[in-house]
């Protein structure tokens, strides 16, 4: 069977929206794949140029840097769903307001804590609260400063990404990504041979790479394809706001909830572990979250169309594409039971015996990537419907839980960065169990109370 018989029976068969949902997941699944292979090279290229201790400050404050990514309270959420209807609808000019206001909000929003942040740095004992030698405390500062400076830049100028999603574009911020990661893993080596062993030089290159092409993306596409879209002062109001708003806020409150559940880890392993615990962890996270990017696009690239067929009361189309995925998971499942069995002699040869990964956490991290993928598949049909009230109250109650958990786990248990890990499990149970009868119960349009706010 040659190429094009191929693509004509697998890819171009079946609705419209099935067949670009198709497109842009194949290209996005293409391009992780590579992100993946740069995250791979760019890991050990990392622990050559800065020590364990080193590394682990940077992927704590990574971390740490990353919980303010909630603080639009949901409104790239709300502007995603908000504009997509929208635009479904025909109404370029409502779907203009929102993407002003959307920008309007966030860019105050974080205008505002860039500047709280940066005064308050210089005060913060960063070097005792990560565990590392005093006389650090100054560059971490600085470091962090750099870092968030960067970051607010990029969560602003990515709101752009929305439209994409909106669109049903995955493919095409996955373009975007492969770009950035690439620049940066030629930085990094440029970096490693040319200068000595450095935070601050270190997390400038990541952080500004990663902050200047969602800019130029902005400023390209806005003055082109998006020009009836570009934001406008003029056209930002409070009636959008209230809008975006409403909805916004319980992504936001989900999101915090994920922070909390899935972010701290480092933080957890770094207070009540080790810093190099850290490095552990983000190496088999590394290696066994190739599934949960895969999820992930999956999301970005059907929540838009799960929004389109929801409007338009196409539930077969949904139901099929429910059990399409699926098949997705199981695969995943099986495959990530072979990477786990097999990671020992993949830590060796990745990493060169420069660290040691312990194959419990493997198993722990492994779990934990495969209920969260479990939940997420749900949450691509709740998120389209726009019901997610009953999802928002079980992230928060596992959000709750998880801290001490995780902690009681670590530490009254002795299990260590693997106690951290299974804590996390736990908590996603109830969202594990709850979230599959929710879809089943709108895809069949029985959804009533709390199943249906």
């Amino acid at each position: 069977m040659n190429y094009k018989a191929v693509w004509n029976k697998y890819v171009a068969k079946g609705h419209e929206r099935t067949i670009k949902a198709k497109k842009n997941v194949l290209l996005a699944v293409f391009l992780k794949g590579i992100g993946i292979l740069i995250g791979f090279a760019y890991f050990p290229i990392s622990l050559a140029y800065l020590s364990p201790d080193k590394f682990g400050i940077f992927l704590t404050l990574s971390s740490v840097i990353d919980w303010f990514s909630q603080l639009d309270v949901g409104i790239g959420n709300g502007l995603r769903n908000k504009f997509g209807e929208a635009v479904a609808d025909g109404d370029d000019e409502l779907a203009q307001g929102y993407v002003s206001t959307a920008y309007f909000i966030v860019g105050s929003v974080f205008s505002g804590f860039t500047l709280i942040f940066f005064a308050a740095s210089w005060f913060l004992p960063w070097a005792e609260w990560l565990q590392a030698e005093a006389s650090l405390n100054k560059e971490i500062a600085i470091l962090a400063m750099l870092m968030f400076g960067a970051f607010a830049i990029r969560f602003v100028s990515s709101l752009v990404y929305q439209l994409f999603y909106a669109f049903q574009q995955t493919g095409k911020v996955e373009i975007f990504g492969t770009i950035t990661k690439v620049l940066f893993l030629l930085l990094i080596l440029i970096i490693s041979y040319t200068t000595e062993e450095s935070l601050i030089l270190f997390g400038a290159a990541k952080t500004f790479t990663f902050a200047f092409i969602p800019m130029f993306v902005g400023f390209y596409y806005f003055s082109g394809r998006f020009k009836k879209y570009r934001p406008k002062l003029k056209l930002a109001k409070m009636i959008h706001v209230r809008s975006l708003f409403s909805l916004g806020f319980q992504f936001f409150l989900i999101r915090i909830s994920m922070i909390i559940i899935h972010q701290t880890n480092n933080f957890l392993i770094a207070g009540f572990v080790n810093l190099e615990g850290v490095t552990h962890f983000q190496a088999a996270y590394k290696y066994l979250s190739i599934f949960l990017m895969l999820f992930v696009i999956l999301t970005n690239q059907l929540w838009g169309a799960n929004i389109e067929a929801y409007k338009k009361g196409d539930m077969q189309w949904m139901k099929k594409t429910m059990r399409g995925v699926t098949k997705i998971w199981i695969g995943t499942l099986l495959i990530a039971v072979l990477m786990v069995a097999f990671s020992p002699i993949f830590y060796d040869v990745w990493l060169q015996g420069k660290i040691h990964i312990p194959f419990m956490l493997s198993v722990a991290v492994a779990l934990s990537v495969t209920i969260t993928n479990w939940v997420n598949m749900f949450n691509i049909v709740i998120n389209g419907t726009g019901k997610i009230w009953l999802q928002m109250v079980t992230w928060l109650g596992a959000a709750v839980m998880n801290i001490p958990v995780s902690i009681f786990f670590a530490t009254y248990l002795g299990m260590g960065t693997v106690g951290i890990v299974l804590g996390t499990v736990v908590c996603m149970m109830p969202l594990a169990i709850i979230s599959p009868i929710q879809v089943k119960k709108l895809l069949n349009k029985t959804d009533k109370g709390i199943w249906a706010k």
